[in-house]
């Protein structure tokens, strides 16, 4: 099989995804109205809530979502080899992975653009919110945490790409405020020239790089991210997140324009096999394959950020399906390309050294040297092409770092409410610091990507509560909820059975204290949400609903 059949695959169904079963949810089951009043407008105070173009909320929506994680899981899922993790990425994210994300963008969108955890008080009363409210906590600091030590190996890794990704903070920042002055400016070509400058960086990389230890790189970002969550959306994210939506575009062009000249020179041909069923220390293929892609075929994280800045942000109802579903089949692709990078790009010595065991594989330097392969064929020279992709990476790494800090402040500040704590925790600057504190926490202990099964199981527990609250809206509406209870059911067995397996075969054993704590709250707290949704699905479906938005 050829590498190039992967994209064919990919692309034509997700076209003919987005073409049918898109526009069906968006017009039969949830019944998108551009005439209705969006939260931006209803609630608007140019710090969270701020009308914004589509293009830019497209681009924001879809690199906060993408971040490195659709990167990561895929080259991790290699091990067990190029088809589980292809059929996963595929068909997860048309039918599981894309509903959940415009379920909860929509169901947003219809409760004044509060975070899923608020608005679950109005599906399913007082005491499933709490419950939510420490399951996303608990998710967002496992996100922050993961995405620091993410960041932190690529920026020791590959010292060339540090400048590009730097120097994409004043580049948005100038965007941000150009806008936000109305100043006469092409918001494209801002962009667009914002990457080239970013790019053009990278030669001063690869001549003077920035060399610093890992560690120093976690403190760095640890007070990067403080500042960040603090600044208007307006000023930082959106910007940033626009221009990253272009690199975005730019890289997954590149790599496919390079995959189709492999092909034309009889290059692209698979180095892994198919299946392997039982990988030396590697942990079951169910439910592992689902855990580890926790992004690029379904997210939990998702919710969050469309429950989260993309409502509080969307001026049309109806642009709910190419942000919602739309994101997800970019993200899609994205971690289609990111498995190519491992089953094809390294080649079959390559794969045989990096899948030897678990964890053997250095995810960054697959990713980078892999995808770099694919730009070898038009004229790039693999130093240059590796970097390249690492920007790329550290890139959407920052984003999600950024995000998740940002809805960990919202997500505080909103539970202080629900949980009746004194009225100063809500500030922007006070609330920042709970979920900082254990995201320390988490990052100095040196965990690391041990890390990353958890914030797997955790991701997933979230994706399928969010898809029942998705399915319980719907039934409150009258209308079909099959189209979300099937997926429901798949993730929170799935994620549910991982959760134990971790908890029980590694953290324990391991006296992982810490890890057996946070898996259990959110296990405990998920089941208990799921019970609670199950045990009133029956009078909740039959008493009238009068929408809030």
């Amino acid at each position: 099989m050829h590498a190039l059949l992967f994209v064919i695959a990919a692309l034509v169904l997700y076209y003919l995804s987005y073409k049918f079963y898109a526009t069906f949810l968006s017009d039969k089951i949830w019944q998108l109205d551009p005439n209705r009043k969006t939260p931006c407008y209803e609630f608007q105070d140019d710090f969270e809530y701020v009308p914004t173009d589509k293009a830019v909320v497209l681009g924001h929506h879809f690199t906060s979502i993408a971040g490195a994680a659709p990167i990561v899981g895929p080259i991790v899922a290699a091990i067990w080899g190029w088809l589980p993790a292809l059929l996963w990425i595929i068909f997860g994210t048309i039918f599981i992975g894309a509903v959940h994300d415009l379920g909860a963008l929509a169901a947003s969108l219809r409760h004044q653009g509060r975070g899923i955890a608020d608005y679950l008080k109005d599906l399913l009363g007082n005491r499933a919110m709490q419950l939510m409210y420490v399951v996303v906590f608990f998710l967002l600091v496992l996100v922050s945490a993961v995405f620091v030590h993410v960041i932190a190996v690529l920026a020791s890794a590959f010292p060339a790409a540090v400048y590009s990704v730097w120097i994409e903070i004043p580049l948005a920042i100038m965007i941000g405020l150009a806008i936000r002055k109305k100043w006469n400016i092409n918001l494209y070509l801002a962009g667009f020239i914002a990457v080239v400058i970013m790019y053009a960086v990278i030669a001063l990389g690869v001549r003077y790089p920035m060399e610093l230890e890992y560690r120093t790189w976690v403190f760095i970002l640890l007070g990067y991210m403080l500042v960040a969550a603090r600044l208007p959306v307006w000023l930082l994210v959106q910007p940033r997140d626009f221009i990253n939506g272009i690199q975005l575009v730019i890289a997954l062009t590149a790599a496919t324009v390079g995959i189709i000249a492999l092909a034309a020179t009889g290059g692209g041909q698979l180095a892994a096999p198919a299946i392997r069923i039982a990988p030396e220390g590697a942990p079951p293929i169910w439910p592992f394959v689902m855990i580890t892609i926790a992004c690029g075929a379904i997210s939990g994280w998702h919710s969050i950020v469309g429950s989260g800045t993309t409502p509080k942000q969307l001026k049309n109802e109806r642009d709910a399906k190419p942000v919602g579903y739309g994101s997800m089949l970019g993200e899609g692709y994205l971690a289609v390309i990111a498995l190519l990078t491992a089953v094809v790009g390294l080649g079959v010595a390559g794969y045989t050294e990096s899948y030897a065991t678990w964890g053997a594989a250095a995810w960054p330097a697959i990713f980078a040297t892999g995808g770099g392969t694919f730009l070898i064929p038009l004229g790039i020279p693999a130093i240059i092409g590796a970097t390249f992709f690492a920007v790329v990476a550290k890139s959407f790494a920052m984003t999600t770092l950024d995000s998740a800090m940002r809805f960990t402040r919202i997500a505080f500040a909103e539970s202080t409410v629900t949980f009746n704590l004194p009225e100063f925790l809500r500030d922007k600057t006070v609330s920042l610091f709970p979920g900082w504190i254990v995201i320390l926490y988490l990052a100095m202990t040196g965990y690391g990507m041990v890390l990353w099964p958890l914030f797997g199981a955790a991701n997933q527990i979230l994706a399928g509560i969010a898809l029942l609250a998705a399915a319980v809206f719907l039934k409150m509406m009258r209308r079909p909820t099959i189209y979300y209870m099937i997926p429901f059911a798949i993730m929170i067995i799935t994620s549910m059975v991982a959760m134990v397996h971790q908890i029980f075969t590694n953290y324990i054993p391991n006296e992982m204290w810490a890890l057996v704590f946070i898996g259990g709250i959110v296990s405990l707290c998920g089941l208990g949400v799921v019970i609670i949704a199950l045990t009133t699905w029956k009078e909740k479906g039959s008493m009238p609903y009068k929408e809030t938005a």
